[in-house]
Formats: structure tokens, sequence, C-alpha cells
């Protein structure tokens, strides 16, 4: 019995020796891996501003309009004749040139835009922009007033319980202008009024309360319509 597993276990060895089955005589190497080249670096431009560009340059910063810096503290009608430099330096142009029979021309708040732009807010009308600087006859009512004694309001669409204060030209709403009184001040009143007076367009901030505007009258005469 002994002898026969001995026979047994030598047939096993010898049918597994390398010999027998071709065996394994050498490990296949792994296939190397090509990097991928890298890309050459473009060398980096600087670009030089010459003496006659400078020149330029300080030339077209010395002729832009600054700002006033605001006061809180200014004089009745001071905020309206600093709004007014800035108005001039800053005419606006019409894309389309628009001429009126009539003086004071009638305006409504209904054609001061021709709809909205996500880009650039606002899209103001031909006629607004052709009225840039001139006179002009609009109804509408007193916001509720940021002082007792006024010298400059809001002119609203409709009555409102609360004056719509604008930090900045978004978020000026599409029925609203700012008023500049004359010299003498006037008290508010719950019915509508008209005002008569010269009408300018663009962004501007009022050197006074800070509020900025895209629309503005520099009033020569206010009725009060009932």
């Amino acid at each position: 019995m002994k002898r026969l597993i001995a026979c047994l276990v030598l047939i096993l060895l010898a049918a597994c020796s390398p010999a027998a089955t071709g065996g394994i005589d050498r490990i296949t190497a792994i296939p190397s891996v090509e990097r991928t080249a890298q890309p050459t670096l473009q060398p980096t431009v600087t670009l030089a501003i010459t003496p006659s560009a400078t020149s330029a340059l300080s030339a077209l910063i010395a002729q832009a309009p600054s700002s006033t810096p605001r006061s809180e503290n200014l004089p009745p009608g001071r905020a309206a004749e600093i709004a007014a430099a800035t108005d001039t330096a800053l005419q606006i142009t019409p894309r389309s040139p628009v001429t009126f029979t009539e003086s004071p021309v009638r305006m409504t708040f209904e054609e001061f835009y021709d709809g909205y732009d996500l880009r650039t807010g606002l899209v103001l009308s031909d006629k607004l922009t052709a009225l840039d600087g001139e006179q002009v006859m609009m109804e509408g009512y007193m916001a509720p007033p940021l002082k007792p004694q006024l010298d400059y309001f809001v002119l609203t669409r409709i009555r409102l319980a609360f004056c719509p204060f604008c930090s900045n030209a978004s978020d000026w709403p599409d029925d609203i202008a700012l008023i500049y009184l004359p010299d003498e001040t006037t008290n508010v009143t719950e019915f509508p009024v008209r005002i008569t007076g010269r009408m300018e367009v663009g962004a501007s901030v009022d050197q006074e309360t800070g509020m900025v505007s895209l629309v503005r009258i520099y009033a020569e005469r206010l009725e009060i319509l009932n």
C-alpha cells in the first residue's frame, strides 16, 4: 500500500514538472506606459506703454467730469445746481431724432421706456431721450417726502405710501421722476400735481440725499389739481 502511494506521488510530480508542461520559464514584462507629451508653454507677452500713449490717456482722464463729493448740509437749491451742472456735462444723444411741434411737450410715464433689457436694464424711449434738456409738462402724485419742507420730491404715476428712494440705477422704478423745485419750497399735497419745467435724462446722483435718478425735471411751475 505504501509502495502504491509512493508511486502515485512520483507520477504527479513528473506530470507537474517544467519538462512535462512547458512550465513558466520567464515572467512577462508589463508594457511600459508612454507619457503624454506636455504642451509647450508660450512665452509671456509684455505690453509696453509708450510715453505718447500715457499722455493721451492722461488727457482723457483730465477731460472726464468728476463726481462731486456728497454733502448732507447743502443749502436749499444747491443740490439742484450741482445736478444741473452734471446734466450739462453728460448730455446724452438720442438714438433717433424726434421733433416736437409744441412747447412744453406733454409727457406721460407710459412714454418713458421701450421695455427692459436683461443686461442694461430699462430701455429709454426715443421720445424721452429726445426730451433731454427740453421743456415738458407732466402730471402725477407727490411721493411721501424725506423732509417736511420740500425743495425736491419724487413724482409718481400713482399715489404711494412711501418714497421710492433709489441707491443705484437698477433700483429705479419705471414710473417715477425726480423733481427739483424752484428756490422756494412747498408743502406736501395728496392731490395730483402738474409740473412744467426742463427735463434731463440719464443717471445722476443727488448730492444731498445720495438718491440715484434716471429722469429729472427742474420745475418752473407747480400746479395742484383738485
